[in-house]
């Protein structure tokens, strides 16, 4: 017994870890492309990736509260778009987030 829950412990936290990493990387690529795309200084894309590792830490933890319900689950992801959407143009400035609007649109209709 005390070693399926040593096991069990130790592969939560892995996971756990694991997934932390790849919000962190997600994270850090999104910042990264801002910062190309808008030419960004690096103070400012250093906050930018503290606001999507927010959106992303925050979306995960609706979607874990919100696993049963999926309705409900994308009308809060949706207003976590439109908070996002909120601080990085306050960040950005107008036109700012027009330009990566477009770069967004450019790269959806290449797909």
């Amino acid at each position: 017994m005390n070693k399926f829950f040593t096991l069990f412990f130790s592969l939560t936290f892995s996971l756990f870890t694991f997934s932390q990493v790849k919000i962190q990387e997600r994270a850090k690529k999104i910042s990264d492309e801002m910062t190309t795309v808008l030419s960004l200084d690096e103070e400012t894309s250093e906050k930018i990736y503290h606001i999507q590792l927010k959106r992303f830490i925050d979306a995960q933890k609706i979607r874990k509260v919100h696993v049963s319900d999926r309705q409900q689950m994308k009308i809060e992801l949706k207003k976590l778009q439109g908070r996002l959407w909120g601080r990085l143009k306050g960040l950005l400035g107008k036109d700012k987030m027009k330009s990566w609007s477009a770069h967004k649109k450019k790269l959806n209709n290449r797909l």
